[in-house]
């Protein structure tokens, strides 16, 4: 057989050969996803709260999968430093598809639709089963919010209540009008504005570098957020200013739910459901175990603020929901869901 002849022949087998995967291809393009891995991103540290319910999740994840050996999946947590996308970077990453899962920080996904500020709204509620009747409450708005953003919701991790890291004590009105304060919504940014502070709305990530080079003399975290990062290191006073109880949402990007088996979906359902029950039954052991860790590392708490600051801040919290309000045209779900909070 000539060159020519054998060349044309290999030619035919691989046309024919690639008609026979066509239908094989376009199959498995539509089919639901099988065994997998899926990966969840997470900016905070494994010490933290949230990321401490990412690692739980998974490991109940694994235990429910072993049920399903021919479709198992396997979440991989990137927390921290190995999570590739910072600040809103996240939900763009999430919503885009160019990672599976995400646990966002509600200020963090309040930038791209304010209503999920909700949950971090100053002196709303006054304690974890305030905030967990808050919580279920607006759930069902917050799952149709989260598929505007391409997002199905897992679970809700609850952090502590929101406080002051600072350089010096926090002792009255004007130590706290000379903060250079890192907040963490456009609410909080504009409660400390209107008391006098410089403020900034920053993720996490931002905050190392800006305290380093002095352009950040206070923080408004939680005990365990601020515990997580070591911000002892450099802010030896906390205030238990008590601002709020925020919350964080795991999600899944829709896409990739609705490619998932319905057994592989009630899996991450039952799983999710069991971080969340673990996380709320927890919480309130972290704000002990928190001030331990900060007084270990010679920090001073002081866990009553002077009444001149909670009434400064109080007085500017309330301008500032009703604020919030009007831009997320949310007062309806706020009336019906505070009346939850009171009982």
């Amino acid at each position: 057989m000539s060159p020519a002849a054998s060349s044309k022949q290999n030619k035919n087998r691989f046309n024919r050969a690639l008609l026979l995967l066509l239908p094989l291809l376009a199959l498995g393009q539509s089919a639901p996803l099988q065994a997998q891995t899926l990966h969840l991103i997470n900016e905070y540290p494994a010490t933290s709260v949230t990321a401490a319910a990412d690692l739980q999740f998974a490991d109940n994840v694994r235990q429910l999968s072993a049920a399903l050996p021919a479709n198992a999946l396997t979440i991989v947590t990137e927390q921290e430093a190995q999570n590739p996308f910072k600040g809103s970077a996240q939900v763009s990453a999430l919503s885009e598809g160019k990672v599976e899962m995400a646990t966002l920080f509600a200020g963090i996904a309040g930038a791209s639709d304010p209503f999920f500020l909700l949950s971090s709204l100053p002196f709303t509620v006054g304690s974890f089963d305030d905030a967990s009747a808050l919580a279920n409450c607006a759930q069902p708005a917050v799952e149709q919010h989260l598929r505007k953003l391409n997002a199905h919701l897992l679970y809700v991790t609850p952090w502590p209540p929101s406080g002051i890291w600072s350089a010096t004590p926090v002792a009255d009105l004007a130590a706290l009008q000379a903060l250079r304060i890192r907040t963490y919504d456009d609410n909080s940014r504009a409660v400390f504005a209107q008391v006098g502070a410089h403020s900034e709305n920053l993720p996490f990530s931002a905050v190392p570098p800006k305290l380093a080079a002095g352009e950040l003399n206070a923080v408004l975290s939680s005990g365990d957020g601020g515990a997580g990062n070591r911000l002892w290191d450099q802010l030896g006073n906390f205030s238990a200013i008590s601002y709020a109880i925020p919350l964080s949402y795991t999600v899944v990007n829709q896409d990739v739910w609705q490619q998932l088996k319905p057994e592989q979906q009630a899996v991450l359902s039952e799983a999710a459901k069991r971080t969340a029950d673990a996380s709320w039954g927890k919480i309130k052991d972290r704000i002990e175990a928190n001030y331990s860790r900060m007084r270990e590392h010679k920090m001073t708490l002081n866990l009553a603020p002077a009444q001149e600051i909670q009434d400064s801040l109080r007085k500017a919290a309330a301008s500032q929901v009703a604020a919030w309000q009007q831009k997320a045209g949310a007062a309806e779900i706020v009336a019906q869901c505070l009346k939850h909070v009171a009982q």
